[in-house]
Parts: C-alpha cells; sequence; structure tokens
C-alpha cells in the first residue's frame, strides 16, 4: 500500500543522485515532441512528454481521459515510445530510483520566457511531500515562487518532493529552456521511506506516513 508524507513543509531536498546531465540532453532530443500541458491560457509555454503513462502526448490527470479512478488509469500505463528513445533516464527509473510501481512519469518544459500561472494541485486540503521534481536543468532567473512570496531556486541535479495543495507558480525569466522530470509512485518502498525520513530530520520537518484511498 501506498504511503504519503503529511507535513505543512514546502519541500524536501532528497539524498539521491541521477546522472542528470545525460538526461537532460535526452529531454532535450525530444523536445519536438512535447505538447502543451494543461492548456491554460494564464500559463505560456508550459509543456510535457509522457515516460510512463496512457501514452506519450497524454500527460493530464486521469480524469481527463474518462478514467473513474486513478487505480483504473494506472492498468492501461505502459512505458512510452519516449522513453524508449531515453535509455539513460528509463535505466535511472528502472534500476536506481526507489520505485517499483510507477504513476505518471513525465518530461516537463518550460520553455524560456515561460511561466506556469498560480496554482494548487489539491482537492483535499492535506498537505504532502509527494510531488517528485527532479532538476535536469534550472537556468538563473527560472524561479518556483509560493503564494506566501517565498522563493525556491531548485539546484540542477537536485530531486524534491515538492507540497504542491500550497499555492505556487513558476516563471522562467531567462533565455534557456527549463527541464525536470516529474515523477509519481504507486508504491512505498522502504528505500523511498528512509529517503523521506533523512529529508526530513535534514531540514527539521515534522510530519508523519498516512495512507489514503485514491487520493485526488
Amino acid at each position: 500500500m501506498k504511503e504519503y508524507f503529511e507535513t505543512d513543509t514546502k519541500f524536501l531536498k532528497l539524498d539521491i543522485s541521477f546522472p542528470y546531465e545525460d538526461m537532460l540532453k535526452e529531454a532535450r532530443a525530444l523536445k519536438d515532441r512535447y505538447t502543451e500541458h494543461r492548456g491554460d491560457e494564464s500559463s505560456k509555454g508550459w509543456k510535457s512528454l509522457s515516460l510512463y503513462g496512457l501514452d506519450e502526448h497524454r500527460h493530464e490527470n486521469w480524469d481527463e481521459y474518462g478514467y473513474a479512478t486513478a487505480a483504473d488509469a494506472a492498468k492501461d500505463f505502459k512505458w512510452t515510445q519516449a522513453a524508449l528513445d531515453s535509455p539513460v533516464t528509463m535505466n535511472f527509473l528502472l534500476n536506481h530510483f526507489p520505485s517499483k510501481h510507477y504513476g505518471r512519469v513525465r518530461f516537463m518544459l518550460l520553455e524560456a520566457g515561460g511561466c506556469i500561472d498560480w496554482h494548487n494541485d489539491s482537492n483535499s486540503g492535506i498537505r504532502l511531500a509527494e510531488n517528485i521534481n527532479m532538476a535536469l536543468n534550472n537556468p538563473d532567473g527560472c524561479i518556483w515562487y509560493w503564494g506566501d512570496g517565498e522563493q525556491t531556486f531548485m539546484e540542477p541535479g537536485s530531486a524534491y518532493a515538492m507540497n504542491i495543495s500550497y499555492d505556487h507558480m513558476i516563471k522562467n525569466d531567462s533565455h534557456e529552456d527549463r527541464y525536470h522530470l516529474i515523477v509519481a509512485r504507486h508504491d512505498s518502498t522502504d528505500q523511498w521511506k528512509e529517503l523521506i525520513i533523512k529529508a526530513a530530520s535534514e531540514s527539521n520537518a515534522q510530519g508523519k506516513f498516512i495512507t489514503l484511498n485514491d487520493l485526488p
């Protein structure tokens, strides 16, 4: 059963290394295959490409495609052609990342000069350090803004469990595209839980693991 880390902290920086420079090359090489994410007119230059999911261009939430639950959608998930064309990234996910059962896995692109407008990603009101965001690059001038005015610069080669129940927006005020890898899990391995416990301890964050049925 999947467990979630409930906490009020905005993010946990994870002690996990990954070949981000080679993964970045793979993400960039596929740029012409990314498609617009969410279709939000208030955002600009926000695109995605699925590595694990329904197919490489169906990267929205499961309910956008007629599924009743996340579990129903997950039955149809597969490694996409984009994943097969990204062997370094796929090898990392299959052999090194601490999960054996994935939800959506996506390259996310925020183009130079682009922005992701204010939003949050929670319908439940429960605060979870859950959204795994791996920075393949992060140009100077590309900043994550929180609703309370706090700012976070995501260091290239670093991974974060982000608490996206808080209002947030991202602006890429640079001349370089930003590429991140977003990973969702459908399991909770011992290695994963140890990673979260260590990150919480290092940031003095309080929290606990909880289980939820079909979290929105």
